[in-house]
């Protein structure tokens, strides 16, 4: 009998059942299609027959056939599929997203540039030491110090970044370099957040670093902290853009690490949480062949610093045990570190603690939420401990140390992996539909208040150097010496003074002084021989961070008929009052 339909066939004939149309093998979102078709849902087809009501019993009685519709994908678009971690937004919800970013990262800006002060002593430090490293490189000038045996991060590398737009704009474009590698930081983190759980979230997470202390006080600050920490979250990137491509192409995020770790020393603490990203950000897609990834990550960044501390000599080694890896333990009481953990990041943690829990416990927030795959609660606990245990990192070392030192900078490093975290955090907390956006207001007000109150606090926490300097420039000499409890200030704002090369300024910090006999002092002796001596012209301290030797000097000082007290200039902020003492 000839294929035909119901209404064709002879009375008391049976009807065969129509053969179901053939099918290929169902596409799978998140895996390698192996196929150019997707399988959707079934539909009924009603036998076909004579008008009029359906037979009650008989071969013309049967159960409805169900019939697979099939869709042809392009094979353009299955490639863009399997490139994608999960289907692509729609371009208004795109549009809007990147929007909401722009105006986060502007009110950071704002919240960054309202600061006002003269430059600290680190900034003056640096900027410095990068125009006087131009100048050698360039010109072959020779190095009033060897900057390499106690910086803590390379000399050759934001110091001169920040000279050559010194030479441009002055400080305010040196902070400006700050300001665009925090804003970057910002921008980034919401990248790395959308494709590790979606554009909610990526958000949250950038709403929230944007006003912590770090963020806006290190985007007004021309250190090199702001360079490095943007080129950690450019090495989290990476690894978080390619975790879906079955190519090493993760492996471009060892350069950039290293670089930052090259920018500063202390930046490799938070390597090992990079190395550990690139395994849990490609575990959905590639399971345990994932952990290649962190692998060859790991001996990829390690070659390279081995290879750039082997080129850059004992000098380098030096500064890195002194300053990072052996560093000198202060006398700070972790009552204070404590202190300053609650004032400076524990509402980011907080929340990020809440994101992690309630990631573990479920991926989505409402039903149906378009979110990148999430894989199992295993790999979901490892990644919430993993990001939000790296903001412990800054303050159990500081706290090791007992010393507050950078500490409202380095702080800021743990908490920009965590803040992915503290993003899930807060959108739990708006809840599905934004149905308690009031309790997520509240928090990031929170935030904001914390942050900015903070942030400014810690900006004016240094006096205004411009009196000192109008001062000591009255006083300038060829081949002078200058003794300054802050020398790092006078020395950037006369830098190009010939009477005020940074070679002829001393500070209260550290002294190497060689008597006429050949006898090399260091030490308060140090500092009472050169005074008995007339070795200094000038001589400027103000009773706050060196106040035992402050107090010494002063003694000698009035009883030495060879100097006098010049002038008197109250600090700014109001802490302490400089001295100024001239030879006669």
């Amino acid at each position: 009998m000839s294929r035909r339909d119901a209404s064709s066939a002879p009375p008391g004939r049976p009807v065969r059942p129509a053969r179901p149309t053939p099918t290929r093998r169902a596409y799978k979102p998140f895996s390698r299609p192996e196929a150019d078709t997707v399988m959707l849902p079934p539909v009924t087809a009603e036998p076909a027959g004579p008008a009029g009501p359906p037979p009650d019993h008989g071969p013309a009685a049967e159960a409805p056939i169900e019939r697979t519709r099939v869709l042809v994908i392009p094979r353009r678009r299955r490639r863009e599929l399997e490139r994608s971690p999960f289907p692509p937004a729609s371009p208004r919800r795109i549009w809007v997203s990147r929007a909401v970013l722009l105006g986060i990262l502007a009110v950071q800006a704002a919240l960054s540039l309202r600061m006002r002060n003269t430059v600290f002593e680190d900034e003056a430090l640096y900027l410095t030491a990068g125009h006087y490293e131009l100048a050698h490189l360039l010109y072959g000038v020779p190095l009033p110090q060897d900057y390499a045996s106690f910086f803590s991060g390379s000399p050759v590398l934001y110091p001169i970044l920040g000279a050559l737009a010194d030479t441009v704009g002055g400080l305010a474009a040196a902070r400006l370099v700050s300001l665009l590698a925090m804003l970057t930081t910002t921008a980034l983190l919401y990248s790395l957040s959308r494709r590790l759980f979606n554009e909610r979230i990526g958000l949250c997470a950038a709403v929230i670093f944007s006003v912590t202390e770090s963020s806006i006080f290190l985007g007004n600050f021309a250190t090199y902290d702001a360079p490095a920490l943007c080129l950690l979250a450019v090495a989290a990137w990476i690894v978080v853009r390619t975790a879906t491509v079955r190519w090493p192409v993760y492996l471009a995020a060892a350069p950039v690490a290293a670089l930052a770790v090259g920018t500063k020393y202390a930046a490799a603490l938070f390597v090992p949480t990079i190395v550990a990203m690139a395994a849990l950000a490609a575990w959905p897609y590639h399971g345990k062949r994932a952990l290649i990834r962190s692998a060859a990550l790991g001996v990829a960044i390690a070659g390279l610093l081995a290879g750039a501390l082997w080129l850059a000599g004992s000098d380098y080694m030096a500064a890195i045990t002194s300053t990072t890896t052996a560093r000198q333990h202060g006398s700070t009481p972790v009552s204070i570190l404590l202190k300053d953990c609650l004032l400076w990041g524990a509402l980011p943690f907080a929340l990020a603690v809440i994101g992690s829990v309630a990631y573990a416990i479920e991926a989505r927030t409402e039903p149906g939420e378009r979110i990148a795959p999430p894989g199992n609660r295993a790999h979901r606990i490892v990644l919430g401990v993993v990001l939000t245990g790296t903001a412990l990192l800054a303050p159990l070392d500081q706290m090791h140390l007992h010393t507050d030192v950078s500490f409202q900078k380095h702080i800021g490093f743990g908490l920009l992996f965590a803040a992915p975290m503290a993003g899930i955090g807060l959108a739990r907390i708006i809840g599905a539909h934004f149905h308690r956006a009031q309790f997520g207001v509240l928090v990031w007000g929170g935030c904001l208040l914390l942050g900015m109150v903070q942030a400014s606090h810690l900006y004016a926490d240094w006096s205004n150097g411009r009196p000192l300097v109008a001062e000591l420039s009255r006083y300038l000499a060829p081949h002078a010496h200058y003794l300054v409890e802050v020398s790092e200030v006078p020395s950037y704002y006369l830098m190009y003074n010939p009477d005020a090369r940074a070679s002829q300024f001393s500070s209260t910090y550290f002294i190497s002084y060689t008597e006429k006999n050949g006898t090399t002092l260091t030490g308060d002796a140090g500092y009472e021989q050169a005074i008995r001596d007339g070795y200094f012209r000038v001589i400027a301290y103000d009773d706050t961070v060196t106040a035992p030797l402050d107090h010494i000097m002063a003694r000698m000082l009035m009883d030495d008929p060879q100097y006098r007290l010049a002038a008197t200039l109250a600090n700014s902020n109001g802490l302490g009052t400089y001295y100024v003492w001239v030879r006669r």
